[in-house]
Formats: structure tokens, C-alpha cells, sequence
């Protein structure tokens, strides 16, 4: 059975009050669910029609594992205290066959939120794959989600682990990226953020 990665990204905070109730309920609660935290905060960098908003990153053994945390009665309380304070789009993707994070990475999250031309997309891929392996990246999932929560989607989720933001945000701007980009040419809307690791 593969691993799963919850990926919740804050697309925008309308009560930090609210966020800071839901935050001392939410995290307990995925804790008490198994959940792994790998990153939690602001996005460190984020491209295209990502934001540099709170990201929270989480390993579960399993997909059914990180739905049932989601609909668990710990974490409905966290979402009773969050209400309508902030937009989240929510998605758990399963992890690529073999792999599990490593603590202390930072991570490379790229959501997709729309496909507009599957040719673009294609060519895309042919250049992405090897220029952020070549960079230092390691793919830890690259798949459709398998839930999607509140704003997410049932689209495509690719994680990719770095030594560290720098070696990520690098990656980002790489002359072997610049031509995968290049060939991507708006052929999708994405959320692209990386993520420090958790710290403390």
C-alpha cells in the first residue's frame, strides 16, 4: 500500500482569529489521525498563479488514512472553529509506488487547477521530469488526487522533495526548467509553491 501526502493550500485568510483556532485544534488532530507533518506555514516561494500563503503538508500511510483524518470528529471541530475564515483548497494525492518522504526536505508542490491545451501539457513533461531530477529533486508523487476537500480539485498534484528552498527555488530556475516551461506555454493554470521543512 502506497503513502499519501495531504496537501492543504490556503489560497486566502479572511480571520486569522478563526485560523488560530482551527491551527490549535487541526494540527492534534492529523497527529492523532498518524499524520506526519512535513511543512506547515507560508509558502517560502511561490510561481504562476501560486501564492505565498500557509501550506500544509502531511504524510499518512494511506489515502483511506488521510480521508479519514479529514473526516474525523477531532478535526470537524478544528473545522467548526475555522468556519468561513479562511478559502482552502485541499487535495490528497498518492504517494509514487515506493517512495516516502524524507524529514527534513523541503518540497516542490505543484497543483494543477486547470488543463487548458493536453499537447502543451505533454511536451511539458517530455523537459520537466529530467531538468528537476538533473536540479536535485526527487518525485515523491505525480497523480491525480485522490480526494479533494472545500476548493480543491480532483486534478493533478506533483510533489518533489529538495535538499533544502534554495536547491527548490533554484530548480525552479534552471535553464533545463526554463525550456520545459518554455514548452508548457500556459497550457495549464497552476499553484506552484515550495515549502520549508518543519523546524521545531
Amino acid at each position: 500500500m502506497s503513502r499519501a501526502y495531504w496537501v492543504n493550500a490556503f489560497r486566502a485568510v479572511h480571520d486569522p482569529e478563526k485560523l488560530a483556532a482551527y491551527v490549535e485544534l487541526g494540527g492534534p488532530a492529523m497527529e492523532s489521525a498518524g499524520g506526519r507533518f512535513l511543512a506547515r506555514g507560508p509558502a517560502a516561494a511561490a510561481y504562476e498563479a501560486g501564492r505565498l500563503e500557509r501550506t500544509t503538508l502531511i504524510e499518512f500511510d494511506s489515502v483511506a488514512a488521510a480521508v479519514a483524518a479529514y473526516e474525523s470528529a477531532d478535526y470537524r471541530a478544528a473545522l467548526d472553529a475555522l468556519g468561513d475564515g479562511a478559502e482552502r483548497d485541499i487535495r490528497i494525492v498518492e504517494a509514487a509506488k515506493g517512495t516516502s518522504a524524507t524529514p527534513g526536505a523541503a518540497h516542490f508542490l505543484s497543483i494543477y487547477r486547470a488543463t487548458h491545451d493536453e499537447d502543451k501539457l505533454a511536451a511539458y513533461r517530455e523537459f520537466a521530469g529530467p531538468a528537476l531530477q538533473a536540479a536535485g529533486g526527487r518525485f515523491v508523487a505525480r497523480a491525480t488526487a485522490s480526494a479533494a476537500f472545500e476548493s480543491g480539485l480532483r486534478d493533478r498534484v506533483v510533489i518533489i522533495e529538495f535538499d533544502d528552498v534554495d536547491a527548490a527555488v533554484a530548480a525552479y530556475g534552471s535553464a533545463g526548467y526554463r525550456k520545459a516551461l518554455d514548452a508548457f506555454d500556459g497550457g495549464a493554470e497552476r499553484d506552484i509553491r515550495i515549502v520549508a521543512p518543519i523546524t521545531d
